[in-house]
């Protein structure tokens, strides 16, 4: 294990990335980081000494630490879309068969992570990952971590698929998954932007001084939601067609405000683009008119990353080294 003493020698920083859960709408976060690659001509793995991703957002973490660069995920994770989430199950008949089974295959999700995956196991990632998922057999968070602690001695066996899976089961969207005999839901249902996740490793397993921690956070856009009349006074068949983007909204929002109060506002930068509610849902994002989202709001990240992030270079991450 890399000891806190190679990150002072070399820089004053710890940085972090965090990518939020979303579903499909995780297309703007791959674009984004693949716009910001092309602008610059850099390698954003480069940057972060962590990398955290929750449900969808912990699918691209996990590409990342593979070595797949942010254009070829978006490509990847267009083509993962199209075949997860098929238009014919949209629509009314999505909605009857969500009332008592999941809505999607998880047998086709596994194969599109296999395609991306193949064999590799979280021991294979080059950058510490953590990874949330929601132990749905005790009922307990639960985070999957590289092997970057002496006591971090299991996870780094598990292949990524799996680890995909379970950070991404969501509730009536797919199966529950099973890794090493345990049953996980989608991490976003208590930590859909994983910050401050990331932050508490930093500080406490990596043991790190807050003061020196920096995390960059791609959201994957956010929505207008907002609280009609009809909603005040509402109960389950108005606020179920809602319920879902709240949460996650909710959620995102929650660890942003945290966050910030933990690091300062100057050592959290958050990036996303806000659309009209109800224009993406999990299942739905029109690939084309995400990435011109994309585009645009990458155009604002290039500078602040350039001003915040672009000076420091990660120490190489070596699973395990120095582990008794």
């Amino acid at each position: 294990m890399t000891d806190r003493s190679s990150f002072d020698a070399g820089s004053p920083r710890f940085q972090v990335l965090a990518l939020d859960g979303g579903g499909a709408k995780a297309l703007f976060t791959a674009h984004v980081l693949a716009r910001l690659e092309a602008d610059l001509d850099v390698n954003i793995c480069d940057s972060f000494d962590l990398i955290a991703g929750t449900s969808a957002g912990g699918i691209i973490a996990l590409a990342l630490g593979a070595g797949i660069r942010p254009a070829e995920i978006a490509d990847r994770y267009t083509e993962l879309v199209t075949k997860v989430f098929p238009q014919a199950r949209r629509g009314l008949w999505n909605a009857s068969r969500r009332l008592v089974r999941p809505t999607y295959e998880s047998a086709a999700l596994r194969a599109a992570l296999v395609d991306l995956f193949g064999a590799r196991k979280l021991g294979d990632s080059t950058k510490r990952l953590v990874i949330p998922a929601w132990d749905a057999q005790n009922g307990a968070v639960h985070l999957f971590k590289t092997f970057h602690h002496p006591e971090l001695r299991r996870d780094w066996r598990i292949p990524m698929v799996d680890i995909a899976l379970a950070t991404s089961a969501a509730p009536t969207y797919f199966s529950v998954a099973k890794v090493d005999g345990q049953r996980f839901i989608d991490g976003g249902i208590w930590a859909n932007n994983p910050s401050v996740v990331a932050i508490t490793e930093a500080v406490r397993t990596m043991n790190m001084p807050l003061s020196s921690v920096r995390v960059l956070n791609v959201g994957t856009t956010d929505q207008h939601l907002t609280n009609t009349r009809q909603m005040d006074n509402g109960g389950i068949l108005t606020w179920a067609p809602h319920a879902i983007s709240l949460v996650l909204t909710a959620g995102s929002r929650g660890g942003q405000g945290i966050a910030q109060q933990l690091v300062g506002k100057n050592n959290y930068s958050r990036f996303d683009a806000m659309v009209p509610g109800g224009m993406y849902s999990l299942d739905k994002a029109d690939a084309e008119d995400i990435a011109g989202h994309a585009a645009s709001a990458s155009r604002g990240l290039s500078p602040v990353y350039t001003k915040r992030f672009a000076s420091h270079l990660a120490p190489v991450f070596t699973p395990g080294d120095g582990a008794e």
